[in-house]
């Protein structure tokens, strides 16, 4: 199993789960970046809408009613669906520069500074052609910006819209290129018409004499044949007609009764009588059968009440063999009937062929003039047609030429008007995009905030980040009024005069952490922290005097032999203290110094010393401890920081164990893994972490979830 240095500060990645709490509390910590992030793209956005020069949009409604651009299209129907693409066709001419351009020569906008670069408003205006044509070009251009043509949905309706930074023009324009559409595309018709109409008379003239020619033709041609004007053929060919007609219709019936006769004779020798189609149809059968039906239930019902040899079992067989006798009597009746039917037929058939043999002679000689008449009629129909064909695209290419008669591709059917609000910038837009913006700036900046700084905040990331116990959160007092009657005192004498209070509850908690654990309880213990100005000494007395309330006998020892913190608080003179005790320079019981609270004892720094002589290795500091021992239930030592300072681990080595203070929110967790990875090499039990100095609307003090509970129980 690899084991894991503490130096590789990779190897917290992933060790503390990503929940929504977790994003909630990174959130309110970091609020000030996301409340600036929004505020400053609420403030950009509503500066540049502010700047923006606004345009105001109008715009054009029209209904597109495409038609044929050439009178000979015959294919055309008007009650068939527009094709898809003559819509889209429309919309790109709409918004053509052919189209763009008259409305600039129209309304004068290649002289508008609106739709000129300040390049071209320098120039002023130049009249000569060249100029003024690239000017012209130049103001379609801007003109074509501002334009936009849209199709609303899959209908024939078709929006044109234009801005410009005046209202009353954007809707002039808007109505102007409507109209430039119109004119144009009925002047396409127009010239289209114009461009056709000599063709088409020159074509229609010669038409008009084809078919003249073609109808002489077909009425001298049956003049000399015989041929029935408005018929078929000559008079022979109408005497066959009907006759061949009735031939037909004789040898369908015969046709159909000989083979019903065959049906009948091939079902009557395979299937019996009973199959016959014929018989199955008749009347007469279906009442025998029925009889012989009600006949057989007689018999049924009398055989199984009476027995086979009674009478009326017997008459009742009787008559059942009767009405099958009678039944096969009139099935060979109908037979025959079918067979007479047929041979009828057939003779009928005979003499319409005698009939029909004799007009044979005549057909024939008929029949080469009948196709001859038929072809010369087809061909006079054929012309006679294409000349209507053609009158009728004359005559709407005639109307085409009138420009006054002429209908165009579109109609308007809403004009523009002018508007009264800008449509660009969009001010509510903007800034809704502005908040959109500043909350993504604002989290990814918590994001970067969050990723970036490794502080410890709470008892997760103690567990979790260090690998150490969690023993309790010390409340930051502050600034504000912790004695009686308002006095500002210091933390150690708040827990003394309000000793219910949540700062005096996290030292009891510490010290049941002590208590509460296995094997040997500790004697010796030594207040530690990563890096100055972590409450560490303020800490060191708070719990000693906690302690001491409780009924321990105490000594709290000051080993910060630097800074003398201890004689600070407890602002009494100090003659003697550690370093003269070590020196041999005096007693321990000259040294001690006894605290406002009974039972505890206090081992000060007298001044603060700067020697390089090592106190803390020699039998001086072993011998002291092992006295203290006997007459104390715990022995505190106030140890310098563990980081840059020597002394330190000398004394946590020397303890039972040792309790870190870590700032809330301010040590780094690689300060504090470089520090536990000395005391790890010298074998020194940590027993566990104090949070310090936390705020007390912080998670790691139960705020947002729990204090509002509890707060009662503490003294205020």
């Amino acid at each position: 199993m690899r084991i894991e240095s503490r130096f590789d500060q990779t190897r917290h990645i992933g060790r503390k789960p990503i929940t929504l709490s977790g994003i909630g509390d990174a959130l309110r910590r970091r609020l000030p970046i996301l409340v600036g992030a929004v505020l400053l793209a609420l403030v950009g956005a509503a500066v540049v809408s502010s700047l923006v020069t606004p345009l105001y949009s109008s715009s054009t409604r029209l209904r597109i009613v495409p038609r044929s651009m050439s009178p000979l299209d015959f294919d055309t129907r008007g009650d068939t669906p527009l094709d898809q693409s003559i819509i889209e066709t429309e919309v790109a001419a709409i918004g053509s520069r052919d189209i763009a351009r008259v409305v600039v020569r129209e309304l004068g906008l290649q002289h508008d500074p609106e739709f000129l670069s300040a390049a071209w408003q320098k120039r002023g205006r130049d009249n000569g052609p060249a100029q003024e044509a690239a000017r012209v070009e130049h103001a379609t251009s801007a003109l074509l910006d501002r334009v936009q043509v849209s199709r609303q949905g899959k209908s024939y309706v078709v929006e044109l819209s234009v801005a410009s930074q005046n209202p009353v023009k954007a809707a002039k324009i808007a109505n102007a290129l409507a109209n430039a559409y119109i004119n144009r595309s009925v002047e396409t018709i127009v010239e289209t018409a114009s461009q056709q109409s000599a063709s088409l008379g020159k074509r229609l003239a010669e038409l008009g004499n084809e078919v003249r020619d073609a109808e002489a033709k077909v009425a001298q041609y049956r003049a000399q044949t015989g041929i029935v004007e408005g018929g078929s053929g000559t008079v022979s060919d109408q005497q066959v007609a009907p006759l061949a007609a009735q031939l037909a219709t004789a040898e369908a019936d015969a046709a159909r009764k000989r083979s019903d006769l065959a049906v009948a004779e091939r079902q009557s020798s395979g299937g019996g009588s009973d199959a016959v189609g014929a018989v199955l149809g008749s009347q007469v059968i279906t009442d025998l059968r029925r009889q012989r039906s009600e006949a057989q239930k007689d018999w049924a019902v009398a055989n199984s009440r009476y027995g086979a040899k009674h009478p009326l079992v017997i008459g009742a067989n009787d008559r059942i063999l009767a009405l099958d006798q009678q039944v096969r009597q009139e099935q060979a009746r109908i037979i025959e009937n079918l067979r007479g039917e047929a041979r009828a037929a057939d003779a009928g058939v005979a003499s319409l062929r005698a009939q029909l043999a004799e007009l044979r002679g005549e057909i024939s000689q008929n029949n080469r003039a009948s196709v001859q008449a038929a072809s010369l009629e087809r061909d006079a129909t054929a012309k006679r047609a294409a000349y209507e064909r053609l009158s009728q695209a004359n005559q709407q290419n005639n109307q085409a030429k009138r420009s006054d008669d002429s209908q165009a591709q579109a109609r308007i059917i809403e004009r523009a008007t002018v508007s009264g609000s800008p449509s660009f910038p969009n001010k509510k837009a903007m800034l809704a995009a502005g908040l959109l913006v500043g909350l993504l700036v604002g989290f990814g900046g918590v994001l970067v905030a969050e990723g970036t700084q490794s502080r410890v905040r709470t008892p997760e990331d103690v567990e979790l980040l260090l690998g150490l116990p969690f023993l309790a959160s010390v409340p930051d007092l502050g600034r504000r009024r912790w004695g009686f009657a308002g006095r500002r005192v210091s933390p150690t004498v708040s827990l003394i005069e309000k000793p219910a209070s949540a700062y005096a509850e996290s030292f009891r908690t510490i010290r049941r952490a002590l208590q509460a654990k296995e094997g040997v309880r500790p004697r010796v213990i030594a207040i530690t922290s990563t890096l100055p100005a972590e409450g560490k000494t303020t800490s060191a007395l708070s719990l000693a005097r906690v302690m001491a309330m409780s009924g321990d006998r105490v000594l709290l020892i000051d080993c910060d032999v630097r800074r003398a913190s201890l004689q600070s608080l407890i602002e009494r003179p100090v003659v003697n203290g550690l370093v003269e005790l070590l020196q041999g320079n005096c007693t321990l019981e000259e040294a001690l110094l006894p605290d406002t609270v009974e039972r505890l004892n206090l081992l000060p720094v007298a001044h603060a010393s700067f020697t390089p002589v090592d106190l803390f290795h020699g039998p001086e500091m072993d011998a002291l401890l092992a006295a203290v021992r006997r007459d104390y239930d715990y022995v505190l030592l106030d140890t310098p920081p563990l980081l840059g300072v020597a002394d330190a681990r000398a004394l946590v080595s020397l303890a039972d164990t040792a309790l870190l203070l870590v700032k809330w929110n301010a040590t780094s967790v690689a300060a504090i893994d470089a520090c536990l990875a000395a005391v790890e090499q010298d074998g020194t039990n940590v027993g566990g972490v104090v949070l310090s100095m936390v705020d007390h609307r912080a998670e790691a003090m139960g705020a947002l979830y729990y204090s509002h509970r509890y707060g009662h129980y503490y003294q205020s």
